[in-house]
């Protein structure tokens, strides 16, 4: 495509529109179209950056007469500025956008386990939504039926509910050892340790009386027993009573 501007001896001499300015129009118009879209973007600000370079090669022909074209170098020059700074305030919101999504997800689980390790940890006796309970003692015990050693131990413990309920239908009991809980220990009939009193766990207690409730658990090895109770049917057991016992 060619042009022709009057030639000041007189003569007429053609002009070719400038390579540079078409191609910088070019991808300056899909850099535009490209920057809008997620990831795909960083390819329009590639292309951006190069339709700008070859618009400015095409405005200074145009500036020095040599090509033709100058408002196609300058609309591609332009666009493809326009399409590298959209290209950077999209990828900066898209960033920002993650940053906050991961933070607050970060923040929802910091503050699940901030309420756990934030737990009200009451030591050995305590009040829980449906109880008050006390960890009377944890003593190393006779053997269960299978021949493991146990740990027997001894809760005394209120009913805060209007309600008659036995300790196990209130409680959430536990014994740990290394980290490790417990199972609950079965005793033979006629080998039952001193202090345990069989089913005492699942008596039940009218409101505002107290109970007494013996289980034992069976021991790992001789290390210390950690035992924690909280309320069964609490959703977010915020509330416990622990203690560490020796063997």
């Amino acid at each position: 495509m060619t042009t022709e501007y009057q030639n000041p001896q007189g003569g007429q001499q053609p002009t070719k529109m400038s390579v540079c300015g078409i191609i910088g129009l070019v991808l300056g118009v899909l850099a535009i179209v490209l920057s809008f879209i997620p990831i795909i973007n960083n390819a329009a600000a590639v292309l951006g950056c190069v339709g700008a370079i070859l618009g400015v090669i095409a405005i200074v022909g145009t500036f020095r007469g040599k090509k033709s074209g100058k408002a196609i170098a300058i609309v591609g020059t332009v666009l493809s500025v326009l399409a590298v700074v959209i290209t950077l305030s999209m990828q900066a919101s898209f960033s920002k956008a993650i940053d906050e999504a991961t933070g607050s997800s970060s923040s929802s689980a910091s503050s699940s386990n901030g309420a756990k390790s934030g737990q009200a940890k009451q030591d050995k006796e305590g009040d829980l939504d449906d109880m008050h309970v006390n960890i009377v003692s944890a003593v190393k015990s006779a053997n269960d039926f299978q021949g493991e050693p146990t740990v027997l131990v001894t809760y005394e413990w209120k009913n805060n509910t209007d309600k008659n309920n036995s300790f196990m239908v209130l409680a959430d009991a536990k014994a740990f050892q290394n980290g490790q809980e417990l199972q609950t220990a079965t005793y033979s009939m006629d080998a039952e340790p001193e202090g345990y009193e069989d089913g005492s766990a699942y008596a039940d207690v009218q409101p505002d009386a107290t109970g007494k409730a013996t289980i034992g658990y069976v021991l790992k090895d001789d290390s210390p027993v950690t035992i924690d109770v909280t309320d069964l049917f609490s959703l977010n057991d915020d509330k416990m009573v622990e203690h560490t016992f020796n063997m």
